[in-house]
């Protein structure tokens, strides 16, 4: 092999510029060639010499020589050349070698090196089967998490991760642009240096916007979020348009990308998903380009379903995120209190924790900081919450106030163990009741009762804390759940319970519905968003349980908890005599008819009953006050003989006519005037 490695280094540098100007002449070859610098060539051909004579060296070992192939293997897969121009360079590869070194050396060495030839192609082919599993595994874990991921912030996590760990990608990132169309960087993994490209990026001085008239708006990002399509850079240090990146390429140890924007068919991008390579040419042979379609298809899936079901907040720096990850952790967490009054006592015997983070002089919402908080963020803030919430309740209990806690339960914590050890830890130490503790769960689309989550379920059962279901009536939640979720306390969410003009008779029947649903359920019933006291006396009516809003009083510290317990009276529901008289409110009125409306209809569903009240109404005057002190009709409107006719017209037509007749429809209304007429 002496004499073929002297004539290699004597004519290596020949034959690989006549090897690749045999390439040259190939069409694929040439493609992948021409995306080169001349800077990358010259590179590239030395890299060529150096596995020439690498492969005539006598001491080079089976494994060497595997591991050295198929390093170059994955390379040429991940730049695309297809198999078969492989095979096809190989053997223009032979032919060169046999016309440049074949007479100098014996056939003896020129077969032996042939068969290491022969074996380095087969090791480069089991290269690309190896890059081609990668990208199925990848694409496998993205297909579960489009359909098991939570929020936006967790999706983009899993996904980050799971793409930094396919070998075509040497770095990837994923963000979204602001109003001004100037685009942050909200995730990401790879780059060669220390801090990682995303945060290089990110500290980057010239910005990325996806505007078309920006200076920094003709990149990769910017064109694909205008245009909905995968766009690639090809080369940094060629392509004219990305010039102010490429020398942070070059650091990072990126030579091209695709910029793939997440969208549903039809709709605008969500977000743009980067992924880089560490060679030029990257993302655009032929099975690169059909994966990132692939991609790009589940991706759009999954952000048509997070934009459905989760709703969107707007793009949170990296940068931002790591900073309000770390205030999780290093004390600036404070929890603020609101009490839930209960309608029964009039008092509030029960505060909800809500969760504050102190940024210097701001103090910053959940709605602002949960959305940007990863899955272990998530869980920090769960655990530590919770234990600042139960030591400011054993404080209370020592101060002679036995209160219940309430926080929430992110749907998260039913896949994830650590979230029930976090609640058994606490509870035992700070001595607390597992009954004061209610887990309020905001159910989505991830709470589907599997199998382990139905086990953490029970877990938390077990552990005597009471559930309940947040929000409902808030997109997602649904009543199905309400059915197959041991709660003990239903939530009506905010916007199920806001009256306003016309719809507000319709809306307290709903409340009213949902609140007797609960009730043959075993379940108590709480209103969220209350902001009058009108409304609060409309609730006592119709049977709700408990109530909060800033009527009743906003979150607040812990100290000033106890001095609001201290200053406010219990609160005593508006009460109406037999006779109607008194000065309830419209609203009250209307919830009082509800009551009455649905307490008639059950009688109507009964014909001998319905029958007895229409003949006693009909024969004898002296039965109308019997008749509307037993329905609840007299306390709906101030005695007198208005009341009296309403009292026949109304419940004549619905037990002469039935509910769905059109005189019913007419009687109500003229009821439903009269009532807010008198209020």
């Amino acid at each position: 092999m002496k004499t073929l490695i002297g004539a290699l280094q004597e004519r290596a540098a020949h034959v690989v510029n006549r090897f690749y100007e045999e390439l040259g002449r190939l069409p694929k070859s040439r493609r992948i060639l021409e995306m080169l610098s001349d800077a990358e060539l010259a590179h590239l051909k030395s890299r060529q010499i150096q596995n020439l004579l690498a492969l005539a060296d006598f001491g080079l070992t089976a494994r060497e020589h595997e591991e050295m192939a198929q390093r170059i293997g994955r390379i040429h897969a991940i730049v695309g050349l297809d198999k078969e121009e492989l095979v096809r360079s190989r053997g223009i590869l032979h032919e060169v070698l046999y016309a440049e070194v074949g007479r100098s050396v014996s056939a003896q060495q020129l077969s032996l090196y042939a068969r290491r030839l022969t074996s380095d192609l087969a090791w480069q082919l089991k290269a690309y089967q190896d890059v081609q599993d990668s990208q199925q595994e990848a694409l496998l874990r993205i297909t579960r998490l489009v359909w098991e991921a939570g929020s936006y912030t967790n999706f983009i996590d899993q996904v980050i991760a799971t793409l930094a760990a396919h070998e075509e990608v040497a770095a990837c990132t994923i963000g979204r642009p602001d109003e001004a169309g100037i685009f942050h960087f909200e995730a990401g993994a790879g780059g060669k240096t220390e801090s990682g490209m995303l945060d290089v990026l990110a500290a980057h001085d010239h910005e990325v916007s996806v505007r078309a008239d920006h200076p920094q708006g003709q990149g990769a990002i910017g064109r694909a979020w205008r245009s909905g399509k995968a766009e690639r850079v090809v080369n940094y240090q060629t392509d004219p348009l990305v010039v102010a990146w490429r020398d942070l390429a070059a650091r990072e140890g990126v030579r091209s990308s695709v910029a793939i924007p997440l969208a549903a068919p039809g709709q605008a991008p969500l977000a743009v998903l980067s992924l880089y390579s560490a060679f030029p040419g990257g993302f655009v042979g032929p099975d690169q380009v059909a994966f990132v379609d692939l991609l790009q298809t589940l991706l759009g899936c999954a952000t048509m379903r997070i934009r459905t079901h989760d709703g969107m907040s707007a793009a949170v720096p990296i940068n931002v995120r790591q900073h309000w990850a770390a205030l999780v952790r290093t004390g600036a967490l404070e929890m603020h209190y609101q009490p839930l009054l209960s309608l029964a006592t009039g008092t509030a015997s029960k505060v909800e924790a809500l969760a504050r983070l102190r940024d210097g002089e701001r103090l910053l919402l959940p709605d602002e900081f949960l959305p940007a908080l990863s899955s272990d963020d998530l869980l920090a803030l769960f655990a530590r919450g919770l234990d600042e919430a139960l030591a400011d309740r054993a404080r209370w209990h020592a101060e002679g106030r036995d209160l219940e806690v309430s926080i929430n339960l992110p749907p998260a914590a039913l896949n994830d163990i650590r979230y029930y050890e976090s609640t058994r830890a606490a509870l035992a130490r700070h001595r607390c009741p597992a009954v004061r503790l209610t887990l309020e769960v905001l159910e989505n689309e991830a709470l589907s009762l599997s199998q382990g989550q139905s086990a953490i379920l029970a877990k938390f059962r077990e552990l005597g804390v009471l559930l309940a279901q947040d929000d409902l009536g808030a997109g997602h939640s649904g009543l199905t759940r309400l059915r197959e979720v041991p709660f003990d306390w239903i939530k009506l969410d905010r916007e199920m319970v806001k009256v306003s003009g016309d719809d507000q008779l319709n809306t307290l029947r709903v409340i009213y519905q949902l609140t007797r649903l609960g009730h043959s359920l075993g379940r108590l019933v709480l209103a969220e968003g209350i902001d009058t006291l009108d409304l609060l006396n409309a609730l006592t009516i119709l049977g709700v349980d408990g109530a909060q809003g800033y009527g009743i009083a906003k979150p607040m510290e812990a100290a000033r908890l106890v001095e609001w317990l201290d200053r406010t009276p219990a609160f005593v529901a508006t009460a109406v005599a037999e006779d109607g008289a008194g000065n309830e409110s419209l609203l009250a009125r209307l919830a009082r008819f509800v009551v009455w409306e649905e307490r008639m209809l059950m009688i109507a569903a009964v014909p001998e009953a319905g029958q007895a009240l229409l003949q006693a109404l009909t024969r004898d005057t002296g039965s109308v006050p019997l008749a509307q002190s037993l329905t609840g009709f007299g306390t709906i409107l101030p005695a007198g003989p208005q009341r009296d006719a309403l009292h026949r017209q109304v419940v004549g037509a619905l037990l002469t006519h039935g509910p769905h007749s059109e005189a019913w429809r007419v009687a109500l209304n003229g009821l439903i005037a009269a009532i807010a007429a008198t209020a």
